[in-house]
């Protein structure tokens, strides 16, 4: 019983790497997207942003992603 709920209770690491950029974003929230927009290894890091604030946009290195533990 303990255990489980251990193992129910830990955060998720794992990062979804997302196809397109979503229109609607929560803000300060941060997501994955491979477009093809960045060079080859790389994906578009998208940080949601307040109103009337521009989203923040960078080429990360996949290993930037977060994995899941094993």
């Amino acid at each position: 019983m303990l255990l489980t709920a251990l193992f129910v209770a830990q955060p998720a690491y794992a990062q979804k790497l997302h196809s397109y950029e979503p229109l609607m974003m929560d803000p300060f929230t941060t997501i994955y997207v491979n477009d093809g927009s960045c060079s080859a290894g790389k994906v578009l890091k998208v940080q949601g942003a307040p109103r009337n604030q521009r989203r923040k946009k960078s080429c990360v290195p996949m290993s930037d992603l977060k994995t899941a533990p094993r």
